[in-house]
């Protein structure tokens, strides 16, 4: 885990996503409370039970590494396979990029849709292609990536980061240009973030900023009372929902 908090922290940027997977019988209390306590700098992805496809393993540490299309690279003990694993990713991270296809246009649309996060120029690219399977293909990845970010974006909403949240749908509604439905739709959501519920979600995740960042730094000591004033200030929100998770993975189950 160390490995892979140190990659993400390090390549998030490039476009790596690291997802820690607990799959010895722990719930998602135990684990939350397990992260907090031994990992406070963590921002990998953490899940309960294995939902990517990699060979199963009864050895642990046991990983794998899937591709830009969705392939799996390489399974196996990470630690044994430090070198081959930091050389893939790299490999990888570079078609981010530059995009990947057996075609100019398909390289074109991909480069701009991951690389540069630009989802009006890939849709304009794929709109001046022929029409055909690769143009069909690629229509429904742009759209599936423009579906994908908004509704992370409703999810971090859901989960009490609407700090986060707020940067991506005003991120989201750069790339998305004048496209005629979406910037419709993303203009709309960019709205929630003034109504009053918004500025008080909002106010609220700025105040759990605050302790979050001492927890990364590894200071826990002050963080339960802080955790519990500020419940008791921000009440019914979905950040309220969200300190409350972590003032409970903090003073309890590991």
């Amino acid at each position: 885990m160390p490995s892979a908090i140190r990659n993400d922290h390090d390549l998030a940027k490039d476009g790596l996503v690291s997802i820690l997977v607990e799959c010895q019988g722990a719930n998602e209390a135990q684990l939350e409370a397990f992260m907090w306590q031994r990992f406070s700098d963590n921002e990998c992805f953490t899940s309960v039970g294995t939902f990517v496809p990699i060979p199963d393993s009864k050895g642990i540490p046991h990983g794998g590494l899937i591709g830009v299309d969705g392939k799996l690279l390489w399974a196996g003990n990470p630690l044994g396979g430090k070198q081959q694993v930091e050389q893939l990713i790299e490999e990888q991270l570079k078609l981010v990029k530059k995009g990947w296809g057996d075609s100019s246009e398909a390289r074109k649309v991909r480069a701009q849709l991951y690389g540069k996060g630009n989802l009006a120029s890939a849709a304009s690219i794929v709109a001046e292609m022929a029409d055909g399977e690769e143009k069909t293909t690629l229509q429904q990845e742009v759209d599936k990536r423009y579906a994908v970010r908004k509704a992370a974006i409703d999810a971090l909403m859901k989960g009490g980061c609407w700090l986060e949240a707020e940067d991506d749908a005003k991120q989201l509604l750069k790339d998305v240009g004048k496209h005629e439905t979406w910037s419709a739709e993303v203009t709309e959501l960019v709205a929630m973030f003034e109504t009053d519920e918004g500025k008080a979600e909002l106010a609220a995740d700025k105040k759990l900023e605050k302790i979050v960042k001492q927890l990364r730094k590894g200071k826990h000591e002050k963080a339960p009372k802080a955790l519990e004033k500020l419940i008791e200030k921000i009440g019914e929100t979905s950040v309220g929902a969200r300190a409350s998770r972590m003032l409970a993975a903090l003073s309890g189950g590991s």
